[in-house]
């Protein structure tokens, strides 16, 4: 019977491993899906206490095939995509917002437990490593997911709101 829970254990572990594994394993695109005039970020604060964030710019001609832009991954975050259009191209940006919320707290019954008691921290994990200045664009191609990695975005002036 130990050897039948052994059997069925051992595949199952290794099918959730390769499960939690198939993000990491993407390949990027080695050609951006359109040619990139223009790449940059800048930090906001906004006139409420709490409100600030980070705002990545890029620029884009226009792409000879269809393409929907979807996320952009940066600085350990992922957002989605706003895309807009022009005579020059396609300018697009992602707007990471600062988490300004309180972490949760974990109660306990008993009121002792309860003094040495600290917030917990959410973490979101993307499946890809970056550097200062690296993000990833999410895009999709004939319904297919595609990844490019963008370096070198520079950080330019912060914009300050009231």
């Amino acid at each position: 019977m130990r050897t039948l829970k052994l059997f069925i254990f051992i595949p199952f572990i290794a099918i959730i491993m390769m499960s939690f594994s198939q993000c990491r394993g993407e390949k990027f695109d080695s050609k951006a899906p359109a040619t990139i005039t223009q790449s940059y970020y800048q930090t906001w604060v906004g006139g409420v206490p709490g409100s600030r964030g980070t705002l990545v710019t890029i620029k884009l001609n226009t792409p000879e095939k269809e393409v929907i832009f979807d996320s952009i991954y940066f600085n350990g975050a992922i957002v989605k995509l706003k895309t807009s259009s022009n005579e020059s191209g396609i300018t697009l940006t992602g707007n990471f917002m600062a988490n300004s919320k309180q972490n949760d707290i974990v109660m306990e019954g008993d009121p002792k437990k309860e003094l040495g008691n600290t917030p917990t921290k959410k973490t979101h994990e993307i499946p890809f490593e970056l550097k200062q200045g690296e993000a990833i664009i999410s895009y999709k191609i004939k319904n297919k997911t595609r990844y490019y990695k963008l370096v070198g975005i520079k950080k330019t002036k912060s914009l300050f709101y009231q």
